[in-house]
C-alpha cells in the first residue's frame, strides 16, 4: 500500500482546505521513502495521524465500545473553531487517496469522509469510496466502512500508524495485555473467537428448538428478560453520556464566570474578608508593640541615645565615692594624732617633751593620705556605695537588654506596618460588591446544577451496576438452560460438526499463535540488536503463548528484568516490538510515526535515523518537533527524505498554516 495524498478541510487546527502530497519521490535516482512533517507541540502533527486514522476507520478510532453519540460528539469536536470568523464552520471533510495491491493487481482507491451538524446539533456523516475512478455506489455507509475494515484491518494498522503513547504503553507494559491485543488483531484471532461464539449460538439455537415446551418457555422468558435488561443498560449508558456532555458544558460555564469575576477584581473581593480579619489582628499586635516601646521609653531606654553621658555619670559617681573614702580616711588619721603622740613618747623615751619631732614623724608618715584629702571633688549625687553599684548594674546590664528588646520590637513594627499597607492596597483593589453579586449568584446556580448532575451521574452509575449484576445472573441462567437443552437434545450431524469445528478453531488458534510468536521473537532479535546503542548486548525475547508475558534474555539465555533497561532502551524495545509485529503480519503498509524520539539519547536517535526510518517501510511518514529531528539528524536523513512540510501554528488565528520544507529548510530539491 502507498498513501498518495491526504486532504483536510476545517479539521481541528487546519482552517480551510489543505492538500498533502505523500508519494515518496526518487532522489538522485534512488528511492527516498521518508515524508517529513515538522511542527512544534500543538502545531498539528498529531492531527495528521488522527486524520489518516479517522478517514480509514471512522468510529473505530474510538475503540470497540464507542457509541454513536460519543462518535458524533467526537466529530463535532474535530470541526475547526475560528475565533475571529463571523460564521463558524459547521462542516469538515477528509479525503484520502491510496494504492493497494490484492492478488497481484494494484488498484487506486479514493475515499471521502465528510460530516456536518445543523442547528439542532444533529451530526450527519457521509462516506464515499471509489476504485480506479469508479464510485462504489452500491455500498451503503455501513458496507463502505466494512469494506475499508476488511481492506486494511484496524488491528493491523495499529502496528504501522502509531505515536509516542503507543510506544510508551509498550515500553512500560508489564502484564502482556498490550502485546496480547496486538497479536490477536495481527492473527485475526478475534474473528476466530467470533466464529466460536457463532457456533455456540448455533448449537444453542438448535438445541433449544428440540427442547421440551417447558424448557423452551423458560429459555424464551430468560431471553426476554436479558433483552429488557440490556435495553435498560443501553438507555442508561446513553443518558450517562448526555450527563457527561452536560457536566462538561456546565463546568465550562462556571469557568467562564470565574474569568469574568477575576476580570472584575473578584480575586481581590474573595480574599477581602480574610484580609480584613488579618488587618484586625495586625492592628491589635501593633498596639501591643507600641505600648511595650512606650514602657521602655519611660525607663532607661532614653539613656541609650548617649552612652557617653551614661559613662560620664558612672565616672562622676566613682570619683565622688573615692573622694568620700579619702576624706573619711584623712579625718580618721587626724583624730588619731594624739594617740600617735602618746604611743611615740611611751615607746621612745627620748622623744618625751619633743612635740615638734613627734609631729614631724606624724606628718612624714601620713602626709600622702592627708594631701589627697585636700583635692576637692564637687559632690553632685552624694550616693551611697550600694546606690552607686545599683546604678552601674542598671546602666551596664539593664540598658543593653532594653535596647536589644527595643530593636526587636521596632523591626517587628516595621514589618507589621508594611503588611498593613499591602493589605490596604489589596482591599482597595476589591470592587464594589454590587458589581460581583449578580455574577456570584449566576455562578452559584450553575454550581448547584453541576452538583445535581454529578449526584444524578453517581446514582445512575449505581443503577448500571445493579443492572449489570442482574444481566450476569440472567446470562448464567441462560447458559444453564442451554446446557441442559444441549445435553438432553439428541446430537445430530449439525451438533457433531459444530463441536468438531470449535475444536479445530481452538487448535488452529493455539498453533497459529505459537507459530507467529516464534516468528515475532526472531524479528525482534533482528530489530532490537540493530537499533540498540550497546552493540555488545545482544538481547532476545521469549513470549509465553498463554499469558503473553515477555521475558528479555541475554546472550547466555539469562532473564533480564525490564526495569533494568534504561528509558531509551525501553523505547527501543517498544519500537522493536512494533517493527517485529509489522514484519510478522506480512503486510506491506506505510509507517506513520508521531514524535518518535522524545526519550532517546543521541546515540539511540542516531541508530533510528540510520537503521530504522530509512529501512522500516517503502513509505515512512514522520511527524517530529525540531528538537527530535534537529539539524544534525536532518542531515543524516537528508538523502532518504523525499520532501517535507512545516506546520506553523498561529496563536492569533488559532490555526495552522502549511509551508514546504522543514523548520530551517525551504523547499527541498528532489
Amino acid at each position: 500500500m502507498i498513501i498518495d495524498s491526504l486532504s483536510v478541510l476545517d479539521f481541528r487546527v487546519f482552517s480551510g482546505l489543505h492538500n498533502f502530497d505523500l508519494v515518496p519521490k526518487l532522489k538522485r535516482g534512488k528511492p527516498a521513502p521518508i515524508v517529513l512533517f515538522g511542527g512544534l507541540n500543538g502545531g498539528g502533527k498529531t492531527t495528521i495521524l488522527s486524520a489518516l486514522k479517522l478517514a480509514l476507520y471512522g468510529r473505530g478510532v474510538l475503540g470497540v465500545g464507542a457509541t454513536i453519540s460519543e462518535y458524533h460528539q467526537y466529530l463535532k469536536e474535530c470541526i475547526h473553531r475560528a475565533p475571529l470568523a463571523i460564521a463558524q464552520p459547521s462542516r469538515a471533510a477528509l479525503e484520502l487517496t491510496f494504492r493497494y495491491a490484492q492478488h497481484g493487481v494494484i488498484s487506486t482507491y479514493h475515499l471521502k469522509r465528510d460530516w456536518s451538524f445543523d442547528r439542532s446539533e444533529k451530526v450527519k456523516e457521509g462516506l464515499i469510496i471509489s476504485r480506479d475512478g469508479q464510485d462504489l455506489a452500491e455500498l451503503s455507509y455501513e458496507q463502505a466502512q466494512s469494506f475499508l475494515n476488511e481492506l486494511i484491518p484496524i488491528g493491523v494498522s495499529e502496528l504501522f500508524f502509531f505515536d509516542g503513547e503507543k510506544i510508551s504503553s509498550l515500553a512500560e507494559e508489564t502484564t502482556g495485555g498490550a502485546l496480547r491485543d496486538s497479536i490477536n488483531k495481527l492473527l485475526g484471532l478475534d474473528i476466530i473467537d467470533r466464529l466460536d461464539s457463532d457456533l455456540s449460538i448455533l448449537v444453542r439455537t438448535r438445541a433449544a428448538k428440540g427442547a421440551t415446551q417447558e424448557r423452551q418457555e423458560k429459555i424464551a422468558t430468560a431471553l426476554n428478560e436479558y433483552s429488557t435488561i440490556k435495553a435498560k443498560i443501553e438507555l442508561v449508558r446513553e443518558r450517562l453520556l448526555q450527563l457527561k456532555i452536560e457536566t462538561v458544558e456546565t463546568e465550562k460555564v462556571i469557568s467562564s464566570f470565574d474569568l469574568q469575576i477575576k476580570a472584575r477584581g473578584g480575586a481581590w473581593s474573595s480574599s477581602k474578608q480574610e484580609e480584613s480579619l488579618q488587618l484586625e489582628v495586625l492592628i491589635a499586635r501593633k498596639k501591643v508593640i507600641e505600648d511595650s516601646l512606650h514602657d521602655l521609653a519611660t525607663g532607661l531606654l532614653p539613656l541609650a541615645i548617649s552612652r557617653k553621658l551614661a559613662g560620664n555619670l558612672l565616672s562622676q559617681m566613682n570619683s565622688e565615692r573615692e573622694a568620700r573614702n579619702i576624706k573619711e580616711l584623712a579625718d580618721f588619721i587626724k583624730g588619731q594624732e594624739p594617740i600617735f603622740a602618746q604611743a611615740m613618747q611611751k615607746n621612745i623615751p627620748q622623744l618625751i617633751g619633743n612635740e615638734q619631732a613627734i609631729r614631724g614623724i606624724y606628718l612624714e608618715t601620713f602626709s600622702e593620705a592627708l594631701e589627697k584629702a585636700k583635692d576637692t571633688v564637687s559632690i553632685l549625687h552624694d550616693a551611697s556605695d550600694s546606690r552607686i553599684a545599683a546604678t552601674k548594674d542598671r546602666l551596664n546590664r539593664a540598658l543593653k537588654i532594653d535596647k536589644d528588646r527595643a530593636n526587636v520590637l521596632s523591626t517587628e513594627l516595621e514589618d507589621i506596618d508594611s503588611h498593613i499597607d499591602s493589605l490596604g492596597e489589596n482591599m482597595a483593589r476589591a470592587p464594589d460588591e454590587n458589581v460581583l453579586i449578580p455574577l456570584f449568584k449566576e455562578q452559584a446556580v450553575h454550581q448547584e446544577k453541576l452538583g445535581a448532575l454529578k449526584a444524578l451521574k453517581a446514582a445512575m452509575a449505581d443503577d448500571v451496576k445493579k443492572l449489570l449484576y442482574q444481566l450476569s445472573f440472567v446470562a448464567r441462567r441462560l447458559d444453564e438452560l442451554h446446557s441442559e437443552a444441549v445435553k438432553s437434545a439428541e446430537k445430530g450431524k449439525v451438533f457433531s460438526l459444530a463441536e468438531q469445528a470449535r475444536d479445530v478453531l481452538k487448535e488452529f488458534s493455539k498453533q497459529a499463535r505459537e507459530t507467529k510468536l516464534r516468528e515475532l521473537q526472531e524479528q525482534f532479535y533482528s530489530s532490537f540488536n540493530r537499533l540498540a546503542r550497546k552493540e555488545d548486548r545482544h538481547l532476545s525475547i521469549s513470549v509465553d503463548p498463554a499469558t503473553f508475558e515477555v521475558e528479555l534474555l541475554d546472550e547466555s539465555g539469562m532473564v533480564i528484568r525490564k526495569s533494568e533497561l534504561s528509558a531509551g532502551e525501553k523505547q527501543i524495545f517498544a519500537i522493536s516490538i512494533l517493527e517485529a509485529l509489522a514484519r510478522t503480519s506480512g503486510r506491506s503498509l506505510p509507517v506513520v510515526i508521531d514524535t518518535p524520539l522524545g526519550r532517546l539519547d543521541s546515540v539511540h536517535r542516531r541508530k533510528l535515523v540510520e537503521n530504522y526510518f530509512p529501512k522500516t517501510s517503502h513509505q515512512v511518514i514522520i511527524l517530529s518537533t525540531d528538537t527530535e529531528i534537529d539539524c544534525a539528524f536532518y542531515e543524516g536523513l537528508k538523502s532518504n527524505i523525499s520532501h517535507s512540510y512545516h506546520l506553523v501554528y498561529s496563536p492569533d488565528s488559532r490555526s495552522t498554516r502549511v509551508e514546504e520544507g522543514y523548520f530551517w529548510r525551504s523547499k527541498e530539491d528532489v
